[in-house]
């Protein structure tokens, strides 16, 4: 490109060789064309094309940790990330507190969809047989 714009503008200061300089002026009008204007089109078609796709997925939240906590404690933490809680299964077979999440999944600090469902187990009371 240098070595067409020089010979270019060496030729237009000679005034000699018109057609000469109209050939040159065309084929480097042509090059600035094809290699700058072009692929800049390109890529700024690219970059809106990849920020309307960044809109359009759905907001992301991280799970929080409810394991510990009792369900009404985990409900409140959980509306406040923008998820929903759902009970996976209750138990009974651990010494534990009753009513004590024990587990979570997805598990907590993953990305998720606003509105996604954590579902919890739960510890529930032993029956008797079982003491």
């Amino acid at each position: 490109m240098r070595f067409i714009l020089g010979l270019l503008l060496g030729y237009s200061i000679r005034g000699k060789e018109p057609l000469l300089i109209a050939t040159l002026t065309t084929i480097a009008v042509t090059c600035f064309i094809c290699f700058i204007v072009l692929p800049a089109i390109a890529l700024s078609q690219l970059a809106l094309s990849v920020r309307r796709e960044r809109l359009s997925r759905p907001p992301q939240t991280t799970v929080p940790v409810v394991v510990g906590l009792n369900y009404e404690t985990a409900q409140t933490k959980l509306r406040d990330a923008n998820l929903n809680i759902r009970v996976l299964a209750n138990r009974r077979d651990l010494p534990l507190e009753p009513g004590l999440i024990i587990d979570q999944t997805p598990q907590a600090g993953e990305r998720v969809d606003w509105g996604t469902v954590i579902g919890v187990t739960i510890s529930a009371e032993r029956p008797e047989w079982m003491r």
